[in-house]
This record gives C-alpha cells, sequence and structure tokens, in this order.
C-alpha cells in the first residue's frame, strides 16, 4: 500500500534521519545517550549489542530518558556488559537501575539476557522470544538495532500512528499490524530502522494521545485529521 511508504517519506523530509539506537558516550555533562546518524549503519562491536539489547529491556513500561539513566549508572559502575551482570546478585543490579521502574523485575530480566547473550545466541526471533521477560516489541528492538535483522517494531505508537490514518483497526494485534506493514515495504533494514525511530518522533511532537495535527507532517493524508476537523 502505497500510503505506507508516502507516510515514511513525509517523516523523514521532516525530522531527518534519528541516529538510532542511541550508544552511551562520555559528554561534558557525564555519560548520556547519543543519537548519531551513524548509530543506524556503524557495524556493532560485542559490547554495542549488549547495551543496545540492554536498554530496550530497561525502557520497558518507563520513558527513554528514565531508561538512559538506569543504562548511564550500570556503565559508569563498569558493569555495562554480559560478563559481569551475568553472576551479579539481582539486588545490586536492581540498585543501579531504579530509574527504570519496575527494578527488581528488570534486574532479573538483564541478568538472565545476560547469561543467555554470553552463549552467542543466532539472531533468531523465536530463540529470543523463548527467554523469560521478552515480549515481541523488546525482541524486535533488539533484532533490528543491535543485529541488523529485517523486522518492523510495533509499539503503542505505531498503533495509534496507523490507525488514525486509517490504515488499521486500532485494536489491531502485534503481528498482524507487524504483517500488514511489512508486505507493503521493502525489506530495508535502514528504513525499518528510521522509520520506526520516526514514529516516536512524530507521536511525541503531533501524534500523541491527544492529538496536535495542526503542522503534523501526515496532516494531510490523515483520515482521524480530517474526521475531526482537526487541521
Amino acid at each position: 500500500m502505497y500510503r505506507f511508504t508516502q507516510a515514511y517519506h513525509r517523516l523523514y523530509e521532516s525530522y531527518g534521519p534519528q541516529g538510532w539506537w542511541p550508544l552511551i558516550r562520555e559528554s561534558r555533562d557525564g555519560l548520556k545517550c547519543r543519537y548519531e546518524p551513524e548509530n543506524s549503519t556503524k557495524e556493532l562491536n560485542r559490547q554495542e549489542r549488549f547495551e543496545i539489547c540492554a536498554g530496550a529491556i530497561l525502557t520497558q513500561n518507563t520513558n527513554w530518558s528514565n531508561a538512559e539513566r538506569a543504562l548511564a549508572s550500570l556503565a559508569q559502575s563498569g558493569i555495562l556488559n554480559p560478563d559481569s551482570l551475568a553472576v551479579m546478585e539481582q539486588e545490586l543490579i536492581a540498585g543501579h537501575i531504579r530509574s527504570s521502574g519496575y527494578y527488581n523485575q528488570k534486574a532479573k530480566k538483564l541478568k538472565a539476557f545476560a547469561q543467555f547473550f554470553q552463549g552467542n545466541p543466532p539472531p533468531d526471533r523465536k530463540l529470543f522470544l523463548s527467554q523469560w521477560g521478552l515480549g515481541p516489541e523488546t525482541v524486535d528492538d533488539m533484532l533490528l538495532y543491535a543485529y541488523d535483522q529485517p523486522v518492523f517494531v510495533i509499539d503503542a505508537y505505531t498503533k495509534r500512528l496507523f490507525s488514525r490514518l486509517g490504515l488499521c483497526d486500532a485494536k489491531v494485534t502485534y503481528h498482524e499490524l507487524q504483517n500488514k506493514i511489512m508486505s507493503h515495504l521493502e525489506e530495508d533494514i535502514l528504513m525499518y530502522k528510521e522509520y520506526h525511530a520516526l514514529i516516536v518522533r512524530n507521536a511525541k511532537e503531533h501524534c500523541r494521545k491527544l492529538p496536535e495535527c495542526r503542522g503534523c507532517p501526515l496532516e494531510d493524508i490523515c483520515m482521524h485529521a480530517r474526521l475531526t476537523g482537526e487541521t
């Protein structure tokens, strides 16, 4: 369907490359996650791949700024790596990631994932989904951004945007929407990375729970904007 591609190009022209996945870097304010265009195309090392996977776990049920603080705390202590987290006491991990919320549960997930990661697992979706605490969105974040696998990540922002555009039902399931999008887009890993990041960006700028349609790059092709007269 042309409108999936059209929406991508509109968003990209408006916002440009988003530099996902942001990686921890030293800055004047300490350790921060940097959004750099090359993040989407660079060849990742083992540490960077693990960091992205840890970030995908830490951002569950919270915003990125809270997850970033938790990542920075782990990195500052020198334990943002699978070999350290795999053998640490869960309570000690939890103490570093309180900002991310659900920190006891996430500490357990991080420890379990670190042990799994130590085995150098192949980027197999079924294998990752079989691990405790990893759902489809988290796994697809890992596979796309850490392993360059051609999967389109679905989140609440994605469902909101495409249902408002009139391209899916608001109650569409994760895999129904994922299959629909991927069947109408070229298999392009870089596009998938940027598209997901751009959807998140637009959700923050315009496609909020209470939308701010005026000025949205998709305003003139949005069914919700037309029906509500918010253009």
